[in-house]
């Protein structure tokens, strides 16, 4: 039976879509919203792989799955969608073709000349009420998915919960400082009025009195009260300068801490300039931490003690205040939205500008070699044009409300003013009185307007600390058994599969084994897949089913990453280098002794060597501020760099291929010398090399291992290796002859 849906809740939690690509995506935002939990559209793009081209039906489950719910694709009809009872995804097509995403939420409260009409969220045209016949024109394909709610789907109150408990665990060490600093404040802010006080009282009382002793008594005391407030707010600022340093530090090692701690495969699909800024939005909450803490204690007080003293020297006066300033109030406060959504496009834009600058000069070299600096010049002018532009409307939304506030505060002062004269005209009040009056008045509008406004910055960093939450803590390693003591025998991988959300499978049934003692290599063309095994081994990737395991029975899932990086090590085609000198670079460790045992390992296996041609040897600054490596000493230091862990298996991808003949030699004869202390995994295109070190050789082909064996079992039949030796050979005899 299908329920009336609650068309309140639906123009709360429906979502409409950023541009095309993003209806499937912002389907299943709606309903994670509609069942009272929350997601962004980045992250749902992520979990569903969304591209240029959309997500797929696929995507759209798998992330639904990561969202927690149980979802699954259907072939249905418009009964058993009434009979499911429950909000369905619907893919659809529209007028023009397009493939298009829909969700129905069910039958809906109206109807029309008796026809039922049912609730669908179109997230390019919004919330629209259907009849059976309009919702069968366009749902042509009958494919849906459906979703169950689960235990692992997470509230919005319990994720607010979580994200309040790590800000205020961060600032527990601070509560003393704020309190204080907020008391202080108070006294200061007290103070403030004694100037409008004494001036009434000097026009009005003392001058009059013509009494020397009381004019020098009592200015002498006013000016101990200013010097007071003074120092007051020196010591004030003092705090809350300390209080954002530690604040601000303890935010942003925390966030990089947690950083350093998420999957590689996160990083993977992240661009630098969002890094970047999200460590740069540590500063913006620590900011708005300290504001608030110093300034909306103060205004309050401001606000309230200025009314009540403009109720004591004139009420009409402060009748005016209690009517006009909420008035003014709401006309700044209800442009906030605006801000924060301007601020928000200036973020994005911000972090997708300085991306692609870093990764302009980061390839610089490509860009001239082939003469297309002009190509990057317009794309980094385009983008950075963009961010102008979002900072451009940014600015003109505050000026509007800069001027709004304006000529709401002269109406104010000038409403006041004109109520003081003639109230001193009728001798209702004094000409002192009338001083203090428009003293206290001109305090209340730039407290009024920090009051109104505060939402502003505090929104800005709610985004921020939202963007920084979502970084450090949706894709956290999972906790596993600490097995301490692995020793490491063999490794086996049995039946493993894997897909990129909402893609087809990549690697579909992938068996090989290696052992202590022995070197395979996985063969196969770029892009089949070679790599992605070796980053699974490692941990960098999650398979969909239990497939790998050590020593015939420890699933690879349970063993801890620490321990497993303590056993594995993986030297990457492209070996980074860091800032520092070559042993440095080897050992990543200021330690003594860990220098001093890498210094004896390269003596040992040789690679001493290959460090002397530099200028200062092993002492050569690296990286930025030292010389450049070429590929194949970039790859020589990889290697050293793992073999400094001292690992029980060895993941060597493409470690020979920008190295000469003489350094190729030398890593092909190391390895046979390491094998009996470890298993060796060699990915390599130079498949010579291969022929008299390796024990079995995996042929990768289409994302299956269909042929596997020794050199020699290999050339018996047809495939990638065996192709490529008997190509070889024909080269070889056309050369001889």
């Amino acid at each position: 039976m299908c329920p009336t849906v609650n068309e309140s809740i639906l123009n709360k939690t429906f979502t409409r879509q950023h541009d095309q690509k993003d209806c499937g995506v912002a389907c299943l935002i709606s309903l994670i919203r509609f069942y009272g939990g929350d997601s962004t559209f980045e992250q749902i793009r992520r979990l569903s792989g969304t591209d240029i081209y959309g997500t797929s039906m696929l995507g759209l489950k798998e992330a639904a799955i990561k969202s927690g719910f149980e979802a699954e694709g259907c072939q249905a009809d418009f009964n058993s969608l009434l009979e499911h009872g429950k909000p369905v995804i619907l893919h659809v097509a529209l007028e023009s073709g397009q493939q298009h995403y829909i969700v129905f939420y069910g039958k809906s409260s109206s109807n029309v000349d008796n026809v039922n009409l049912y609730m669908i969220g179109d997230p390019e045209s919004g919330l629209k009420q259907y009849s059976e016949q309009d919702l069968l024109r366009v749902w042509k394909s009958r494919i849906c998915l459906t979703l169950e709610l689960t235990t692992d789907f997470t509230k919005t109150d319990n994720i607010n919960k979580q994200k309040r408990q790590w800000f205020l665990e961060l600032l527990k060490d601070d509560y003393t400082i704020l309190f204080v600093s907020a008391l202080i404040g108070l006294v200061g802010a007290i103070l403030s009025l004694s100037m409008a006080i004494y001036s009434q009282q000097l026009i009005d009382k003392i001058l009059p009195s013509k009494d020397l002793n009381k004019i020098i008594i009592s200015t002498t005391l006013l000016i101990l009260i200013l010097f007071t407030r003074v120092g007051i707010s020196a010591l004030r600022q003092y705090l809350l300068l300390r209080q954002h340093k530690e604040l601000a530090t303890k935010l942003n090692i925390s966030f990089y801490n947690k950083l350093l701690n998420l999957p590689k495969s996160f990083f993977d699909s992240r661009k630098i300039g969002d890094f970047i800024t999200r460590l740069n939005d540590t500063a913006r909450i620590s900011n708005t931490t300290t504001y608030i803490a110093g300034n909306i204690l103060i205004d309050v007080f401001l606000l309230i003690s200025s009314i009540g003293l403009l109720f004591y020297y004139q009420w009409v006066i402060g009748i005016v205040c209690v009517i006009v300033l909420p008035l003014y109030y709401y006309l700044i406060s209800s442009r906030n939205d605006k801000v924060v959504q301007a601020q928000s496009n200036v973020m994005t834009t911000k972090s997708t500008s300085e991306s692609s600058y870093i990764n302009t000069l980061l390839g610089i070299a490509d860009i001239q070699t082939a003469k297309r600096k002009q190509l990057f010049y317009n794309l980094n002018d385009n983008l950075y044009t963009t961010y102008q532009d979002m900072l451009y409307r940014s600015g003109i939304i505050k000026i509007s409300i800069s001027n709004i506030a304006g000529l709401i505060a002269v109406f104010f002062i000038a409403t006041v003013l004109s109520i003081s004269i003639y109230e001193v005209q009728s001798g209702m009040i004094k000409v002192g009185e009338l001083t203090a009056i428009l003293a206290t008045a001109s305090t209340l509008i730039p407290v009024v307007s920090n009051l109104a406004l505060i939402s502003i910055p505090i929104n800005e960093a709610k985004v921020a600390y939202d963007r920084m939450y979502e970084f450090a803590f949706s894709h956290e390693n999972p906790a596993v058994v600490n097995n301490t003591n692995l020793n490491f025998e063999s490794l086996k991988i049995d039946s493993l599969s894997y897909r990129f959300p909402g893609k087809p499978k990549i690697l579909d049934n992938i068996c090989l084994s290696v052992s202590k003692g022995e070197i395979i290599s996985i063969v196969g063309e770029n892009g089949g897949g070679k790599s992605l095994i070796c980053q699974i081994i490692n941990k960098f990737y999650i398979p969909e089913s239990e497939s790998v395991f050590i020593n015939n029975e420890i699933p690879l899932s349970s063993v801890d990453d620490y321990v497993w990086r303590n056993t594995v090590c993986m030297v990457p085609q492209n070996v980074h280098v860091f800032n520092g000198n070559v042993l440095f670079n080897v050992c990543l460790s200021s330690s003594n002794q860990d220098i001093q045992e890498v210094f004896t390992m390269l003596q040992e296996y040789g690679f001493l060597p290959f460090f002397e041609s530099l200028p200062q040897g092993l002492m050569t600054e690296l990286g930025e501020d030292g010389i450049k490596l070429s590929g194949g000493q970039k790859q020589i230091i990889g290697l050293a760099r793992a073999l400094a862990c001292k690992p029980k298996l060895l993941i060597l991808d493409e470690i020979t291929s920008s190295m000469d003949r003489y350094t190729e030699r030398f890593v092909l004869d190391l390895l046979a010398l390491l094998k009996r202390d470890m298993g060796v995994i060699f990915i390599t295109h130079r498949l010579h090399t291969l022929k008299n070190i390796c024990e079995r050789i995996y042929v990768l082909e289409n994302g299956r291992m269909i042929y596997s064996g020794s050199h020699q079992e290999l050339m018996i039949s047809s495939n990638l290796y065996s192709e490529y030796w008997y190509s070889w050979a024909e080269v070889s005899q056309l050369s001889a002859s």
